[in-house]
């Protein structure tokens, strides 16, 4: 059984590669490609990083001033 084994490894070997699909273009474009989606993803990220409002479902209500961190009776929020 192992040799019949090795006659099979030993044949498929000889035979040399056999490419199937050849790639588009050089792998190198592969990551400078997704190096770039991410580094737009990334300025897309950075331009709205402060676009969120502070309280924007009003879960807060009257009890702190997010400016000023005090209540609406000027007392400090704990």
């Amino acid at each position: 059984m192992t040799s019949a084994l090795s006659q099979v490894l030993v044949a498929s070997a000889e035979g040399g590669h056999h490419i199937v699909n050849e790639l588009l273009f050089s792998p190198i474009w592969f990551g400078v490609i997704a190096l770039a989606v991410f580094l737009v993803l990334l300025m897309t990220l950075w331009f709205f990083r402060n676009t969120l409002a502070l309280d924007p479902h009003h879960v807060a209500g009257d009890r702190q001033d997010p400016d000023t961190h005090t209540t609406p009776s000027g007392t400090p929020a704990h």
